[in-house]
Parts: structure tokens; sequence; C-alpha cells
């Protein structure tokens, strides 16, 4: 029958049927490009099911090959994006990647991988030139906003402080320039007047604050991932996660129970609390109320997302805080003995905030190097 059969015309109910059951972004991608009958059968929050990726963050690779691990299908995809081509990631979120010029470092593009789309951004201000520059982008799905924020940040060498800059994907008015410090416990009022009044608006109220209460004599800003605090905004509440070390379990006093070869153990805990202050007081979970019911996905320095309640959550452990730790393993033969191998290994963990447990969920697969950490990403191909 080659030749003879024309896909474009099955019914709409079987395309919905097989589309309905594509887990993988990839895959779904795909079956929508294959003709438009076809991605008019996908239905518009398709997406939403969408569980999130580990991706590897290498700050010095601008080949534009971007690698992805889906924990839920267990495979690997390697990536080409064009448009990264000579640039760096610099910040994820809203399934976009922030690419940076490796030889112009204000000039940026944002990017989303899966659908090769790019947009670029306006230049970066001239005090993002000569520094390291990060950034994120917030999801309108799970901010409620009208549009992608994109936030760039940096702190020069030898300076206490640094610069925050916001801007509003595809705002010709270019970006919104505040201090770092004012920042982060404060995201969503920020956002919500760049999106009313604009850039401009919004960086003059910030000078006229600054220009009255001044900043503390010796203040040390904070920049994500630093003491181990991580910011989390959900529902228009501001927390913050910090990561917490551990001592190792003596065998037999480790909550899950004795240590035996093979069986590593993530050697940390999280707590929530209200201010970004090292000594702060915890919070406990039961008074956080918005992030009942939630996912948390905890990357290395970089604020954290959260996945609401909903049932895209199906396999995840609600109320627990995602995150990735090398673990010390030990490779067991099949005689029980231990045998050679790599004594590290990278591992998929959750921290249960209720239970106050940590488990690990499975080891990554591949050769995973220490000086390129993975990072969560949740692929998408609506923006």
């Amino acid at each position: 029958m080659e030749g003879s059969l024309d896909w474009t015309r099955l019914p709409a109910v079987a395309l919905r049927f097989v589309s309905e059951r594509l887990a993988d972004p990839q895959d779904l991608v795909s079956f929508r490009a294959a003709c438009p009958e076809w991605r008019q059968t996908v239905p518009e929050d398709a997406h939403q099911r969408f569980q999130p990726w580990i991706v590897e963050s290498d700050r010095h690779d601008d080949s534009g090959n971007v690698l992805f691990y889906s924990p839920v299908s267990g495979d690997y995809h390697l990536i080409h994006v064009a448009a990264l081509e000579g640039r760096r990631v610099a910040g994820y979120g809203a399934g976009l990647l922030l690419g940076i010029d490796t030889d112009d470092d204000l000039s940026a593009v944002l990017v989303n991988p899966l659908t090769g789309e790019s947009t670029e951004v306006p230049r970066l201000p001239e005090c993002f030139h000569g520094t390291p520059t990060y950034g994120f982008a917030t999801d309108p799905g799970m901010t409620g906003e009208s549009e992608v924020v994109v936030v760039v940040y940096n702190r020069p060498a030898g300076q206490a402080r640094g610069r925050v800059a916001l801007w509003r994907r595809r705002d010709a008015a270019g970006w919104a320039t505040v201090h770092s410090e004012t920042f982060w416990m404060r995201m969503p009022q920020l956002r919500a007047r760049l999106l009313t009044h604009g850039p401009r608006v919004l960086e003059g109220e910030e000078a006229a604050i600054a220009a009255v209460n001044g900043h503390a004599p010796g203040h040390v800003e904070w920049l994500p991932g630093m003491r181990g605090a991580h910011v989390i905004e959900h529902g228009g509440q501001v927390r913050v996660l910090v990561r917490l070390e551990q001592p190792v379990a003596i065998a037999g006093d480790a909550p899950e129970g004795p240590v035996s070869p093979g069986d590593p153990l993530p050697r940390l805990s999280f707590e929530l609390r209200n201010t970004l202050d090292a000594d702060g007081e915890a919070v406990d979970w039961a008074n956080a109320p918005e992030l009942h019911g939630t996912v948390i996905f905890q990357s290395p320095d970089s604020s954290c997302y959260v996945l609401p309640a909903s049932d895209r959550l199906v396999g995840l452990s609600r109320n627990c805080v995602y995150f990735l730790s090398w673990q010390r393993q030990e490779v067991v033969d099949e005689d029980g003995g231990v045998g050679d191998g790599n004594p590290f290994g990278y591992f998929l963990c959750k921290w249960d905030m209720i239970g106050r447990v940590a488990t690990v969920v499975e080891k990554v697969p591949g050769d995973w190097q220490r000086l390129k950490p993975g990072r969560w990403f949740l692929p998408t191909y609506k923006y």
C-alpha cells in the first residue's frame, strides 16, 4: 500500500489518541511537525503534561550541542541548536535557553531547543560587560503573568554588589536594571511593575528607593546558590530553600536503614526560610500552604522552580524536593565482592519535606562530570 495511503486524512480521534500517549517531548514535537492536519489534533495544553529533563550545563561550551536526559523515558537527547553556535548557555527557564555570545558578552539570544525557534534579546546593559553573567526566564504558565520575563544577574570581580536586569520578551523598550540585593525577595512585585509600567518607570522607582534607603554598610548581596540558598516563588509568595550538607551516617543510624554496598544515601537535607539571612529561622512546611501538593526542583547555582499540584505530576512524589547529588557508590560483582569501578556516581534524589527524609530515586546513567553539573529544564513547544 506504499504511496496509496494519505496519512493526512487519518481520523482526528485516532491522531489525538496517539498524541495523548506521547510522553516524550521530542516525540510530540515530531508528531506536530508531520503536517498541519496532525498539528491541529494536538491539544493546546499538551505541553503541560511534560515533566522536567536534566540538562548538562557547561559554561565553556559554545558548540550549540546541548545534552538532555529524560528521567521519565530514560533516554538521552543530544540536540544541536544552531542559534547557540558561538554562544554559551547562561540561563534556563520557560522551556528556553539563554545564550550569550562568547565574543560579544552583551549580545544574547533566547531559543527553544525543541523547536529551534529563537528570539534576539536587546543588548544587555553596559554594566554586564566583562563580567560572568547568568540568568533565567519565567514561565507565564506558572507565574500567571502575560509574558515571559528574562532576568540576568552578575557580580563584578572584586565588588560586593552586582546588578540584576529584567526584560519583557519582545519589548523593544529594553532592560530595567536594579540592585541585586533589592531584587530576589521581591521578584513578583518587580516583574508586575515591569509588565504594567515598562522598564524606565521601574528603573526610576528603584533608583529613588535606593537613594532614600542606601545600602547597609558591609552588606554583601546574595546570588543564586550562595550559602546553599535557593529562591522559590509560587502563588505570589517567595520563600528560600536551604540545602544543608549532612555528616556521613554510621551504618544503622541512617533513617533509611543500614548502609550496605550498592546503597548510596544522599547526605543532604533541606529547610524552608522566609529570608536570605544565613541564620534565618526555619519555616515549617505546614506554614507554607501555597507549596502544599507541589513538587520542587532544585539545581545548583540557580533558583528553584515549582510544578503546581496537578495531574502532570504522575510518577512524582508531591511535597518533595527533587535534586541531583554526587554520592559514593560500591560496585558489587556477582559473587558479592566489591568490583572495580568509579567510586562515585550521579544520582537523582528526593527530599520529603513532611517526612524529613532523603532517598535515592535512580542513578543517572552515563558519564557525568563534576564540572558539568545537571540542571532542571522543563521542555515545551509553546514559546
